[in-house]
């Protein structure tokens, strides 16, 4: 990886640590939180591309986590984990921005295939924004000149007569 970064948010130390350990050794900038408090409070100090969230935290409902990530940081990509997966969960986790949901025990290839692929799913979305921009300002450049009104004509050479 190309030094992207990761906050990983879980409540068991052991997980957080294995966690933590894997992406970097991966060449991920890694973070970790063991509060839903304490990742609100990273997030407002720095960006990150993923951010790995265990449903059942101490301190706050898993969802409501993925809606403050979603609206306080929309360009970070959540994966969710959790050992109390249910299909109502998973849907719900989608429906409120998470990326991916992945079900405890996981193996970490598993996992880093879910943050591969929310990595992407980032830079194509700031590539997106990117390429919006530019067309919203070529839109504005072009009706500037429409609205300066037609450039001045020039006249056509005339054609010489050859004898």
């Amino acid at each position: 990886m190309a030094d992207e970064s990761l906050l990983v948010v879980d409540d068991d130390p052991f997980m957080r640590e294995l966690l933590t350990e894997s992406f970097s050794d991966a060449g991920y900038r890694v973070a970790s939180a063991d509060s839903g408090k304490e990742a609100l409070h990273l997030l407002s100090l720095s960006e990150f591309e993923v951010v790995l969230v265990d449903l059942s935290l101490p301190d706050v409902e898993g969802m409501e986590l993925v809606d403050q990530i979603s609206n306080g940081s929309p360009e970070a990509q959540i994966v969710i984990m959790t050992g109390y997966p249910s299909l109502d969960s998973a849907i719900e986790a989608l429906r409120r921005g998470a990326q991916d949901y992945i079900i405890k025990p996981f193996k970490i290839p598993e996992v880093q295939a879910a943050v591969s692929r929310a990595v992407k799913n980032q830079r194509l979305q700031a590539e997106v924004r990117e390429l919006r921009h530019r067309v919203r300002d070529l839109e504005q450049e072009a009706n500037r000149l429409r609205s300066a009104g037609p450039a001045p004509q020039q006249a056509a050479p005339r054609a010489r007569r050859v004898g």
